[in-house]
């Protein structure tokens, strides 16, 4: 049967880190802005530099200086994605008819809410300790498991939780420094379906019949750093700010399910096979792993500046680090691969990402309309890392601009509020045209447009725990 494919010698064909993004986010699967809501008011113009809460111990430790009393920030941001794909997608076999898919609208809109945690505590006049607990990286994508892009992916998750403590210190009275360390704990779960159905065609039965699940599930635990200067003139009421978050390397550990008729098929193809063979069978790898994947470093260059007693301009520039995601590995993958190899097997899987440094661009305002109420504005822009040779439907990534609303309450001495508003929308039309190999004989495309918009949505409650130290400054 040298004419007939060959299916699913390798499962995965996207590697762990580089399938776990929204179309939420133009950085890929950055959760930049998210760490804290204040910042979804104002698209986090000036965040390494404003100081505003406890959330500059994330930002940037330098300014945690700035915070005089002990204070516990509470927050989550909600995040709603809206991805569209319009295209077609072809499964070649050699000897075989292709098997093709047209699509048109087609989408995934799984929501997503990153919690945060900041807190400050002032030591003597010229120090504050700080700890932070953030999601730097997340977000998900979920194609119909029956859908017409199946064989490319379904289920895309990764959920990261950073805890930090920090310190920041006042050297003179114009000048801070700052540091912290990460510890990051990361978890990844991604599915796709495998199948045959050029080969079932052929065989003259339902293509998705020998259709079957590839769940795969890891977690893996790194450490790294970020530290931050800030500069302060003129009564404080000019500041500037630089805050460098390293790169963190994690290697994943977990297993691999495959569930359906490729489960327990014999290496030999018939027609007689595939029928006897059983529709939830399980075969496992409890050997799952990763080589090194380095989440990107991130550095940001911020300005806060009071042009008047009540409103303040503010500015961004973030590099982050993208290039480091390079060539992806998973190793010991539960598959399947037909004669001569044994039917079910342990395989390995290598992708090429090749993602480009990226920058964001930010600016801001805020305007205090009374001694209670605070309004921000602010908006930018966001260059996605992903090349168009290598972009899919796991990351249906593209450069976007944002425009963001928000507010400040101070309800209280004691309490304050902050909600935050943006609004995520490409400026291009971009598209996938990605091929992977799904066997030694087959490949699979997807060559599709991308329409894709999403809305962040944040609040949190900034809590005084005991009444300020006295500065001179403003």
């Amino acid at each position: 049967m040298k004419s007939m494919q060959k299916p699913i010698k390798t499962v995965v064909n996207a590697a762990v880190i580089a399938v776990m993004a929204s179309a939420a986010n133009a950085g890929s699967f950055s959760l930049y802005t998210e760490s804290s809501p204040a910042a979804i008011g104002n698209y986090a113009a000036g965040i390494a530099a404003e100081a505003a809460d406890a959330s500059t111990g994330w930002y940037n430790p330098a300014g945690l200086p700035l915070i005089r009393s002990k204070e516990a920030v509470f927050g989550a941001v909600g995040i709603f994605p809206s991805i569209k794909l319009h295209g077609l997608s072809t499964f070649n076999t050699a000897g075989l008819p292709t098997y093709q898919q047209t699509f048109d609208g087609i989408k995934t809109s799984k929501p997503g809410y990153v919690p945060s945690f900041h807190s400050a505590i002032p030591l003597g006049e010229n120090a504050t300790f700080g700890f932070s607990v953030v999601a730097p990286f997340g977000l998900a994508t979920q194609w119909n498991r029956q859908g017409r892009v199946r064989y490319a992916a379904t289920t895309s998750n990764l959920l990261t939780s950073n805890f930090s403590p920090e310190i920041g210190a006042k050297l003179t009275e114009k000048f801070s420094v700052g540091a912290g360390i990460d510890l990051q704990y990361s978890r990844v779960r991604f599915n796709q379906v495998l199948g045959s159905p050029a080969l079932m065609h052929a065989f003259g039965v339902e293509p998705s019949l020998l259709d079957s699940l590839s769940y795969n599930r890891g977690q893996s635990f790194g450490v790294g750093f970020h530290a931050g200067v800030l500069g302060m003139f003129y009564d404080n009421h000019t500041r500037v700010g630089f805050n460098y978050q390293s790169q963190v390397r994690h290697r994943f550990n977990g297993y691999s399910r495959l569930q359906g008729r490729l489960a327990n098929l014999s290496p030999i193809l018939t027609p007689l096979a595939v029928l006897e063979s059983n529709p939830d069978a399980l075969y496992w790898s409890n050997s799952l792993a990763s080589n090194t994947i380095i989440f990107p470093e991130v550095a940001t260059l911020s300005l806060y500046q009071d042009v008047t007693d009540r409103f303040a301009f503010l500015a961004s520039a973030v590099f982050t680090g993208w290039r480091s995601l390079k060539t992806l590995e998973l190793d010991r993958v539960a598959a399947y691969a037909p004669f001569p190899a044994n039917g079910q097997i342990l395989a390995n899987s290598v992708t090429t990402e090749n993602y480009h440094n990226a920058w964001r661009f930010a600016i801001g305002g805020n305007y205090h309309v009374n001694e209670k109420l605070m309004m921000r504005v602010g908006g930018g822009f966001d260059q996605t890392p992903t090349r168009k040779v290598y972009r899919d439907i796991r990351v249906p990534d593209s450069n976007r601009a944002a425009a963001s609303i928000g507010a400040h309450y101070q309800a209280r001495p004691s309490l304050g509020v902050d909600i935050g508003y943006t609004r995520l929308f490409g400026i291009e039309h971009a598209k996938i045209n990605k091929t992977a190999p799904v066997g030694s004989s087959s490949t699979y495309n997807v060559n599709a447009g991308i329409k894709s918009h999403a809305d962040l949505v944040g609040i949190q409650a900034v809590w005084t725990l005991d009444q300020p130290v006295p500065v001179t400054t403003k």
